[in-house]
């Protein structure tokens, strides 16, 4: 199968793009490099076709998604912090660059969209677990953004009859990712601090959650 993967370089994409590599598949990237790391991809960058470009160009999207059966969108500016300083590039990346990609997916006859949305969407709810069908209570244009991307993702296939599916990613840890980086979550935090032989620090009664 033949898989296009938004934000293949970065913690998440890079991760995903490797496995559908070895698992046999045909990885295509779309990458600004914004966020993302060139080393990110730079063991397996023989076996891919990049394609370095921005999701808010409508044209650019609609080349890379041409001729794939699925699309893994998990490009983004993935910062809570950096949504609430800059709300517009947010909503121009995360919202219309998705409303880019599925309406280039429907164009292109694509199979599958898989939307990489957030846990940021339930808001402040003390609830747990949480589940798919909570109200959401988005607390910051991030969180909006993904909401919106949602619901996008809802549309299209209700009057495209596009396959979409959005996974609210929570505390996802694994290789690659920068655990200095300010949308990296409490275990990769833990771990870095323990790799470099100091004690991790736990703020407050280490009863609240992150």
């Amino acid at each position: 199968m033949k898989y296009l993967v938004t934000g293949g370089a970065g913690f998440i994409g890079s991760n995903l793009s490797e496995a559908l590599l070895q698992r046999g598949h045909s990885v295509r990237i779309l990458d600004n490099f914004a966020t993302g790391r060139r080393e990110n991809i730079a063991p397996f960058l023989d076996e891919i076709e990049l394609f370095e470009g921005d999701l808010r160009s409508y044209h650019i999207v609609r080349d890379a998604v041409d001729g794939m059966d699925f699309v893994l969108h998990q490009g983004a500016l993935p910062s809570v912090p950096r949504s609430i300083k800059d709300p517009i590039t947010t909503n121009q990346v995360n919202v219309e660059g998705t409303l880019n990609i599925l309406d280039a997916a429907a164009d292109a006859g694509v199979k599958r969209v898989v939307f990489a949305s957030s846990s940021s969407i339930y808001g402040d709810s003390e609830v747990l677990p949480k589940q798919e069908d909570m109200t959401p209570n988005p607390l910051s244009p991030y969180a909006v953004s993904k909401l919106a991307g949602e619901k996008y993702c809802q549309v299209f296939a209700r009057i495209y009859n596009l396959h979409t599916v959005a996974l609210r990613y929570f505390n996802v840890f694994g290789p690659r990712q920068d655990p200095n980086s300010q949308y990296s979550a409490v275990i990769p935090k833990f771990i870095g601090a323990i790799l470099h032989n100091r004690q991790p620090v736990i703020f407050g009664d280490g009863k609240q959650s992150r």
